[in-house]
């Protein structure tokens, strides 16, 4: 029990950084411009002085802590396999936010936006169970 608690708790830390990293990349470098031009810009939504990197990182925690608690449940059989199931997941996550933000806002401008997004999500956590796949894998051996 203690070993699996450790293989949870040291991939969701460590997935925490990859997720950051990789979600700071996609949604932010790659993608930022577009997002912001084709979403509502309604004064005092967005936070600029007073961003929170901590609760920005305690999202990504909590994201691979989700992640790392599901592989000790689940058997993947390959970084394909773990892939695949958590690109579902990111998938039907972001559908559901995305959708719900569609359905009672006009935070996002149109479809376009919104599928992008569901994507880009998909392809950031199916990445996220990828790498927790190995860093569990690695964990696992030296134990």
């Amino acid at each position: 029990m203690k070993e699996r608690l450790n293989l949870v708790v040291l991939g969701a830390i460590m997935g925490s950084f990859i997720y950051l990293g990789l979600g700071w990349l996609v949604f932010d470098t790659l993608l930022g411009a577009y997002t912001d031009s084709n979403t509502t810009h309604l004064s005092g939504f967005k936070k600029t002085g007073d961003f929170s990197f901590l609760f920005l990182y305690l999202s990504c925690f909590a994201y691979a802590l989700l992640v790392s608690f599901v592989q000790i449940h689940i058997v993947f059989n390959s970084s394909q396999q773990a892939f695949g199931f958590f690109a579902i997941l990111g998938l039907l996550v972001a559908c559901m936010t995305d959708f719900y933000w569609f359905a009672t806002s006009h935070f996002y401008l149109n479809n376009t936006v919104m599928l992008i997004d569901i994507i880009a999500a998909a392809i950031c956590v199916g990445s996220l169970g990828m790498m927790n796949f190995y860093i569990q894998k690695k964990l696992s051996k030296n134990h």
